[in-house]
């Protein structure tokens, strides 16, 4: 069974749960529950389903959902549904899967030339890289830097809050990749795992970090050290070529494939969604 995205694991319903989000999770014909998060805008109640798989059978868990309720799919296949309104269209995602011969020629092969020979300038430069289990509190003084690059940078992420939370729901099941010289960390990348899969979370690096391409000896080691631990697939996020270009270079340069997911789709209330 092909793991599922990261917002339709259990390990995100449980994060969720834990931080006193309301989260259904309605049963399907294959086995796999889908992941419906509840809330309330104003007076109206919202059903928001994150990147479902809505294909073959698994479609009747629409049925479950409340008429009352304004519902939003944001699809993680090309879909059409009844009573759905497309409001935004399709996002691209960056994947990158596991070879199927053990050893890093495969992975190597998949690169672009530019990024494969970064990487190996890193390698052959002063960094080094490590990979451990992410500990919210140890890791403070990273993410107090990760959230400053944000701000500057104005981008979004997951809170400090939802990485806790997630470390209490799954122990062990975040991983901390950190470029370091001497003592001091001067890049770091935090992947995610769930059922089979892991999910790049958030990163950081510093001006060291950067002259010495720490990112892609992160990346390398994150690809080899997860599909060691039988990671199917590692998910880069979403690849925008308009507003980042740079990061959608990053993500394809190491190999990653680019995925159409489906629309987001919007269905008032009183309407029924349904297949």
């Amino acid at each position: 069974m092909t793991p599922p995205p990261l917002p339709q694991s259990a390990t995100y319903a449980d994060t969720l749960t834990m931080m006193g989000r309301q989260v259904d999770r309605l049963s399907t014909p294959e086995g796999r529950p889908v992941v419906v998060l509840r809330r309330r805008v104003g007076p109206v109640p919202v059903c928001y389903l994150p990147r479902p798989d809505l294909s073959d059978q698994r479609a009747v868990v629409l049925r479950h959902l409340p008429a009352h309720a304004t519902v939003l799919i944001n699809a993680d296949t090309p879909l059409r549904l009844r009573g759905c309104l497309p409001i935004l269209t399709p996002q691209h995602v960056a994947e990158l899967h596991r070879p199927g011969q053990p050893g890093p020629d495969p992975l190597l092969t998949r690169m672009h030339g530019k990024w494969r020979n970064r990487l190996r300038r890193a390698m052959d430069g002063p960094l080094r890289a490590e990979a451990g289990p992410f500990r919210p509190a140890a890791h403070a003084p990273l993410l107090a830097e990760e959230a400053r690059q944000r701000r500057r940078r104005g981008y979004r992420g997951y809170p400090p809050a939802f990485l806790d939370a997630w470390t209490r729901a799954a122990p062990d099941q975040a991983r901390l990749y950190q470029a370091r010289r001497g003592s001091a960390t001067v890049a770091f990348m935090l992947f995610l795992l769930h059922e089979g899969a892991a999910s790049y979370a958030i990163g950081w690096t510093g001006p060291e970090g950067r002259r010495h391409h720490a990112h892609p000896l992160l990346m390398w080691t994150a690809m080899t050290d997860l599909f060691a631990r039988d990671t199917r697939r590692i998910d880069l996020g979403p690849v925008d070529t308009d507003g980042g270009a740079g990061r959608a270079r990053f993500k394809l340069g190491c190999g990653a494939t680019l995925r159409r997911l489906g629309p987001t789709l919007l269905s008032p209330p009183g309407f029924r969604v349904s297949p």
